[in-house]
């Protein structure tokens, strides 16, 4: 026990070394189990020589993905239309495993790769912040333990499907980096925001914005002290935005950002705006609702006329639907705090998913601690409770999109990963915000 005590800023680098060789050890083990029951389920993956076959890859990512690794061509189809598409996918997952696969097509050395590069981002950042708050090997054993004891969580985790899997790796560490004394880590934000502006549609509110509340929350509290990593979290954003913005301007004829980012976002939405949707969320799949018709009837030209078409359409729909549009949101705020049955599948089987249950009782608790303490705060006048309106911050404008349009289950493991970390700083009192 006395050992689990230790202070870790006391390890020596080779100490560190030797534990970080045998906890990827355990982990590559530990994945390998893993990767078995993946590869079991999706066999269609590789080939007879290990090899991975891109195209297989779901949601649209393995044409593209085949045509960087063959054509070095940023392009896509999307199923059903017949055009390209250069704005499908943003690029930052799909560059990743790309450049991976330009070393070796080998599976297993994808997998492997992809998810040593991810248990090594949460293990050294874990560290350094720990150690900056002089805390204990307990501790550090204990946050890793956090992102990787939940079967349902380590799934998407590890899963190469889709950008969940880095989203969830970057989005609750940040609530770290904010929350450091370490001028590295505090700079390392604004390169999670440019990951995360390039990963994925749903997180550009949470991208734009928070690094703006950052900034004025540190400026409230410790006035100029962190104004260089702040701004500097702002300079990436915009070179996020400006690179894929010329990209879109080139490839697609329109300047893509925000919710415009995407240009598929909105045919995917007719899934949502569906008087079918009711019945179908959040148990069946509800790309089954996909409107798949137009394409046959329409021609159009560009990705441009797709995302117009189907924009113009989806607001008529909420106009002339909004009281079932609202009951829709309801029944995905629901959903979000307490559903725990599986989701989003083929078939009508209710099944629970067990995973879900700490998921969603830890993600309630921290919730319901975070809004009495602002509320305590405001209520008795006492200084404002910055950590705990940080958490609210990432908290909501995280779902914010996703009430919007649709959540999963897979969409909420950053905010579990988010609620664990959160209740860990409260609990170790490593913040310094407090």
């Amino acid at each position: 026990m006395s050992f689990l005590n230790k202070k870790i800023s006391e390890f020596s680098l080779s100490y560190l070394l030797i534990f970080y060789l045998i906890s990827v050890s355990v982990f590559i083990i530990f994945s390998n189990f893993y990767l078995e029951l993946y590869l079991g389920k999706f066999p269609n993956y590789i080939d007879e020589n290990n090899e991975i076959i891109l195209k297989s890859l779901p949601f649209d990512f393995g044409d593209l993905l085949n045509n960087l690794y063959y054509k070095n061509e940023y392009v896509q189809k999307v199923v059903p239309f017949e055009i390209d598409f250069y704005l499908a996918r943003l690029p930052f997952y799909p560059i990743f495993i790309s450049l991976i696969a330009k070393i070796n097509l080998n599976f297993y050395f994808i997998f492997f790769v992809k998810n040593i590069f991810s248990f090594s981002v949460i293990f050294f950042t874990s560290y350094v912040f720990l150690r900056d708050w002089n805390k204990s090997f307990f501790h550090f054993i204990l946050f890793l333990t956090l992102y990787w004891y939940n079967p349902y969580n380590t799934h998407v985790l590890l899963s190469l499907d889709f950008s969940d899997t880095l989203i969830s790796i970057f989005f609750p560490l940040i609530i770290l980096l904010i929350n450091s004394k370490n001028f590295y880590l505090n700079a390392l934000f604004g390169i999670f925001i440019f990951c995360l502006y390039l990963l994925k549609p749903s997180i550009w509110i949470f991208s734009i914005i928070f690094p703006i509340l950052i900034l004025i929350f540190n400026l409230i509290k410790f006035k100029r002290e962190f104004l260089k990593t702040d701004l500097f979290a702002i300079f990436c954003l915009i070179i996020a935005i400006f690179s894929w913005g010329i990209f879109g301007l080139k490839k697609a004829n329109y300047f893509p950002i925000g919710a415009s980012s995407n240009s598929t976002s909105t045919f995917y939405l007719t899934s949502l705006l569906n008087s079918k949707f009711h019945n179908h969320y959040p148990f069946l799949s509800i790309d089954l609702l996909l409107d798949t018709e137009a394409p046959k009837n329409i021609k159009f030209l560009d990705e441009k006329e797709v995302y117009d078409y189907y924009k113009i359409k989806n607001f008529k729909f909420i106009k002339e639907n909004y009281y079932d549009y609202s009951k829709g949101v309801f029944k995905k705020i629901t959903f979000i705090l307490f559903g725990i049955y599986e989701d989003g599948k083929f078939n009508n089987d209710k099944k629970i998913r067990y995973s879900n249950i700490p998921n969603k009782f830890i993600m309630i608790v921290a919730l319901i601690y975070a809004f009495s303490s602002i509320i305590n705060s405001l209520y008795k006048r006492k200084k404002l409770s910055y950590f705990d309106l940080i958490f609210i911050s990432m908290f909501l404008l995280y779902i914010a999109p996703h009430i919007i349009a649709w959540a999963t289950s897979k969409h909420l493991v950053p905010l579990f990963l988010l609620s664990k970390i959160y209740i860990f700083i409260k609990l170790f009192a490593c913040s310094k915000y407090q």
